[in-house]
């Protein structure tokens, strides 16, 4: 919370669309912020972010994108097609989904480059204007082997 001449400021937030969180939060994500959802497995962190990504795309017409670092992009939307959520439909306008599954070759052989996603994620960012990116998994880069010198 900023402050002003010592009163503290109110800090803008996004609503995610998701209710109870969202009046618990007093409002939702702080706008323009980047946010960190932290929880072992199966505590809701996938469906949370695809939630958020499918609300702000259906309610505000925001584009998203959803960078996969663990699951295939496909077996997330197969998880995620119980819920009333339509994704495939989204999918067509307004939602993107990047693989960025590493695979264990590329990895021992020194290959990755974040550099390159990187990139690819800027220019699909400016192509369909998404306001929205979720990195899923992305805990995945932090526990890869250091690569050797040389």
């Amino acid at each position: 919370m900023g402050t002003k001449r010592g009163i503290p400021q109110h800090l803008p937030k996004i609503a995610t669309g998701i209710q109870g969180f969202d009046e618990l939060s007093q409002g939702g994500l702080p706008r323009s912020r980047i946010s960190l959802l932290k929880g072992g497995p199966g505590s809701g962190k996938t469906v949370f972010a695809l939630q958020s990504l499918a609300n702000a795309a259906r309610e505000r017409q925001e584009a998203g994108i959803f960078v996969a670092f663990e699951e295939s992009p496909r077996q997330i939307l197969a998880n995620a097609a119980g819920f009333d959520w339509d994704l495939p439909g989204l999918l067509k306008s307004k939602l993107f989904f990047m693989d960025a599954n590493l695979s264990p070759d590329v990895v021992q052989s020194g290959e990755f480059d974040l550099r390159g996603l990187l990139a690819m994620l800027k220019a699909k960012k400016e192509e369909i204007g998404a306001r929205w990116i979720v990195f899923d998994g992305i805990d995945v880069l932090l526990t890869l082997p250091p690569q050797p010198e040389g």
